[in-house]
């Protein structure tokens, strides 16, 4: 549910010109298996800095901050690392950066979502938001925006709305986006890892990049050690800071390929890969 903290944001937005980033954290709740009614909810951020646009996992953001901070990460920590998007206000072009543990792919994308107007409205303390419709990478999509807020920017891809969309999902249930938080940064939002992963990231078209995960699910294991040129026997960490061996290999590749092949509900379903 959205917060009384996104109205409250508000009232003094016009006030904080000066900030140099503003952030907006959305709840997404998601199925991971469109076969089951289980659903995971993890937080994300927006950040809109200038003519930038960063959407990203908060996992990013904390992982940061304890480096940042020179603390050590807990022995239970598990980030979930996610795909990270750029593009540039007023523009649908977008940069889809893809981490397969320390390789990262780079997609260029072009969205635009064709949107349709209702008449329906609703309230949120004191904003008037507004329905609209459209059907979008595979799916049909309703959004909530507000014209209040002068962003024409949304969770995800989602954009090119007159005003902020505070919340969106499919008509299947399988994806909620919801505006929970909003702030100003006084500074530039800036983080260490995804500036990394954005730096040695590869640039692939859509055919490459289909190909390049049907190779990762061959063999996750040996697919990174191809990509970083280690030995066989040398260990290493996945980004869940799984330990990596020659006891375990197997282990590994079976629990990654399976989870590949579980969890593939892509919010854009017509961009699906089926794996064997």
């Amino acid at each position: 549910m959205m917060k009384t903290k996104v109205a409250f944001f508000i009232l003094f937005l016009s006030l904080c010109i000066s900030a140099q980033t503003h952030r907006f954290i959305y709840d997404v709740e998601f199925r991971k298996d469109s076969t089951s009614q289980v659903t995971t909810q993890h937080n994300y951020h927006l950040d809109i800095t200038g003519d930038d646009i960063l959407y990203y996992s908060r996992d990013y953001f904390v992982a940061d901050s304890l480096i940042k901070n020179n603390i050590s990460f807990p022995a239970d920590l598990k980030l979930s690392t996610s795909t990270i998007l750029k593009h540039k206000k007023g523009i649908s072009t977008f940069n889809e950066y893809d981490l397969l543990e320390s390789t990262v792919l780079d997609l260029q994308t072009k969205d635009v979502q064709i949107w349709t107007l209702t008449n329906e409205k609703k309230q949120l303390d004191n904003l008037t938001l507004q329905k609209a419709t459209t059907t979008w990478g595979g799916r049909n999509w309703i959004a909530w925006f507000a014209k209040e807020i002068h962003f024409q920017e949304g969770p995800y891809k989602f954009h090119g709305l007159p005003g902020m969309i505070l919340e969106v999902f499919d008509d299947q249930n399988n994806y909620k986006f919801s505006l929970a938080k909003s702030e100003n940064l006084k500074e530039s939002a800036e983080d260490q890892i995804m500036e990394y992963a954005m730096e040695i990231s590869i640039p692939v078209t859509w055919e490459k990049y289909k190909a390049t995960k049907l190779k990762f699910y061959e063999s996750p294991v040996g697919f990174m050690k191809n990509a970083n040129g280690r030995s066989g026997s040398s260990d290493f960490f996945l980004n869940d800071g799984t330990v990596v061996s020659t006891a375990n290999t197997r282990e590994i590749n079976e629990r990654l390929r399976k989870n590949m092949k579980t969890f593939n509900n892509p919010i854009e379903l017509d961009k699906l890969i089926l794996y064997p």
